[in-house]
C-alpha cells in the first residue's frame, strides 16, 4: 500500500471517528433534555421562539446544558470534527489542486468559529438565566447558528468532493501484488 492510500485511510478513519463522537455526544445530551426539551433547539434548528429559548435558560436543564454538554463535550467534538475535516480534506486537495489546498482548511475554520461563538454565547445566556437577554439575543443566536449549519455542510462537502477528486486524479492507491 502507498503511503498516500495509508495516509488517506487515516484521515478518512479520523474523519468517521470525529462523526462518531459527533453522533454519541448529540444521543447523550438528547437523554438528558428529552426530560424537558426534545432536543438541544438552539443549536439544531431555527425554528423556535423567544418564550422558548426562556424558558430553556430559566429551566433546571441549564447549567447541564453548559457542563458537560457545551463545555467540554461540545467544544471537543467541534475541533475533532473541523480538525479531521480539514486536516483530510486539505491533504487531498495539496494532491491534485495545490492551489485549492487553501479551502479545505477555510470552510472547517469558518465552522469551528461559528460553533465556537454559538456555545460561547449560549454558555453566557444559561449562566446569566435572564429571559430577557435570551428573548433579546433569539436573531442573533439564529444568525450564527446558521453560518454554522452552513459550515458544517460545506465541511462536509469540501472534504467528500476533495477525497472524490483524489481518487479519481490519482493512480490506485492500493496495489496488488
Amino acid at each position: 500500500m502507498s503511503h498516500q492510500a495509508v495516509v488517506t485511510l487515516i484521515l478518512a478513519g479520523l474523519v468517521a471517528i470525529a462523526f462518531g463522537l459527533f453522533w454519541w455526544v448529540d444521543t447523550y445530551s438528547d437523554r438528558i433534555f428529552a426530560k424537558r426539551f426534545r432536543t438541544r433547539f438552539p443549536e439544531k434548528t431555527l425554528s423556535y421562539t423567544a418564550e422558548q429559548l426562556g424558558g430553556l435558560v430559566t429551566s433546571d436543564l441549564r447549567m447541564k446544558y453548559v457542563c458537560p454538554i457545551l463545555f467540554p463535550l461540545d467544544l471537543i467534538v467541534m475541533l475533532a470534527l473541523a480538525g479531521a475535516m480539514g486536516a483530510a480534506s486539505s491533504y487531498w486537495l495539496v494532491q491534485t489542486y495545490p492551489s485549492a489546498a487553501w479551502l479545505g482548511l477555510l470552510v472547517p475554520a469558518v465552522y469551528l468559529l461559528s460553533d465556537l461563538i454559538e456555545d460561547c454565547l449560549l454558555a453566557w445566556l444559561l449562566l446569566r438565566g435572564d429571559p430577557k437577554a435570551a428573548a433579546r439575543s433569539v436573531s442573533t443566536l439564529k444568525a450564527i447558528t446558521t453560518i454554522k449549519l452552513a459550515g458544517i455542510s460545506a465541511a462536509v462537502v469540501v472534504t467528500v468532493l476533495s477525497l472524490l477528486v483524489w481518487l479519481l486524479r490519482s493512480p490506485p492507491p492500493i496495489t496488488i501484488a
